[in-house]
């Protein structure tokens, strides 16, 4: 301890440093928490504002950052309509416009009376059916030049049929080509009438009617109702066949006539009786065939119920 060389008075002085510093630390750490809790006391208290200023407007920070979004996705999911808005639906209107063949407005169906024509009228005609229509050439009232008709031709058979023309014997649509008449008159359905559907035979007609149009495109057609049969026709044993359902095919003759432009000529009215059949004195003795008074009947019935 001597040996040292530090005297009472030095450690004197020693000890009270030491104490002078012990005392100094804890002012220091005093001071330093102070200002950690004044910090933490001015955050919360600013915190607190800022919430209560929140609840107070009524806004919400959550809010306010999803609103931003929302109108951030909205501001781009705004042009969408604008590449929406050129499509319009014009050209599919254009496509379902009524066709070229739709009949025009003073197409009048049935063919109205008129004043009678002269018979010079059926040489700017051609009549195309089956066994009735070949009694207008076999009783003379339509040159057999223009009577384009078989004995037993039905509707089915009608696109490949030959005939006798004056262009010699060659198909139907050939010799309507050739001919290039004013008006065809198309009178189809008696043989057939007893067993085809009228689904089959107005689809077929359509066919040859359209084939009509493509060869000869300026000739009209007109298409004959099929006549009425005798009550005993109705009753017969084989091959009956029902007026019923002759109405029945004409009046959808009717509707595809109006639908595609068509004349149509009601000579099954002009030829029925009170009772809604064929009379017997009009017929042959099958019940459907006509006899000559009826055939001039139903010329001057065509001659006073042509198109304009």
């Amino acid at each position: 301890m001597e040996g040292s060389g530090r005297t009472p008075w030095h450690r004197g002085k020693e000890t009270e440093h030491t104490i002078h510093n012990r005392k100094r630390r804890p002012r220091l750490r005093f001071r330093f928490g102070v200002i950690v809790f004044i910090w933490v006391v001015v955050f919360a208290s600013c915190f607190g504002l800022y919430m209560f200023a929140c609840n107070l407007f009524g806004t919400d920070p959550d809010k306010e950052s999803s609103a931003d979004t929302t109108e951030a996705a909205s501001d781009t999911t705004e042009p969408a309509p604008e590449t929406t808005e050129p499509v319009t639906t014009e050209p599919e209107a254009t496509e379902t416009e009524p066709p070229a063949t739709t009949a025009p407005a003073e197409n009048v169906n049935p063919l109205p009376e008129r004043d009678a024509k002269s018979a010079d009228y059926f040489d700017d005609c051609i009549f195309v059916g089956d066994s009735i229509t070949v009694g207008l050439s076999t009783y003379q009232f339509v040159p057999a030049t223009r009577v384009y008709a078989t004995i037993g031709l039905n509707i089915t058979r009608v696109m490949t049929e030959t005939v006798a023309t004056e262009y010699g014997k060659i198909p139907i649509l050939e010799g309507i080509e050739q001919a290039q008449p004013k008006y065809v008159y198309v009178m189809l359905g008696s043989n057939g009438i007893a067993w085809l559907s009228n689904e089959t035979m107005l689809k077929q007609y359509h066919e040859f009617t359209s084939a009509v149009q493509e060869v000869s495109p300026d000739t009209e057609i007109v298409i004959m109702s099929i006549p009425p049969v005798t009550a005993g026709r109705e009753n017969a044993s084989e091959s009956p066949i029902q007026n019923s359902d002759i109405n029945t095919y004409n009046s959808e003759l009717l509707k595809m006539a109006n639908e595609y432009g068509y004349h149509y000529l009601d000579i099954n009215t002009a030829l029925k009786g009170n009772d809604g059949k064929l009379p017997e004195a009009d017929a042959s003795k099958d019940g459907m065939h006509f006899n000559k008074a009826t055939y001039e009947v139903l010329v001057d019935y065509l001659l006073r119920h042509t198109p304009l």
